[in-house]
């Protein structure tokens, strides 16, 4: 069973085409912390929008990474190891840019295993990096 099937099978549960295909223009991410796991999509699919309040940049705030990280910071889940799977390549904003650490930050988390289609790595997280004013 591919570590993928659950995100394949939330993408149905919501009508959306399969992830990699012609139509699909979603992104479904996945975060497991604390033993709870969120499930999150894009903002402009998503039917129950969250309102974003971690501290994160403009791009990063509207993608599926964002969604299932702050539905975690709403249960007040926080620390330690977690895991998050995309079902797409992380964007530049999300990855190199550093918005999944920052929000891992702000959760406490320790160590992040991010799971891609392209593979695997783990983070350690790393104070965010701020802009000079």
């Amino acid at each position: 069973m591919s570590i993928f099937n659950e995100l394949a099978e939330y993408r149905q549960r919501l009508g959306l085409p399969p992830a990699g295909s012609e139509t699909d223009k979603s992104t479904i991410a996945n975060l497991k912390i604390g033993g709870q796991s969120f499930f999150g999509i894009n903002s402009s699919n998503n039917p129950n929008p969250r309102l974003i309040t971690l501290s994160v940049n403009p791009i990063t705030k509207t993608h599926a990474e964002a969604d299932a990280f702050q539905q975690a910071a709403n249960t007040g889940i926080r620390g330690g190891k977690a895991c998050l799977r995309v079902d797409r390549e992380l964007c530049d904003a999300c990855g190199l840019r550093g918005g999944v650490n920052s929000m891992a930050w702000q959760l406490g988390i320790e160590e992040l295993e991010i799971i891609t289609p392209t593979g695997s790595r783990t983070i350690i997280v790393k104070p965010p990096k701020r802009r000079r004013q």
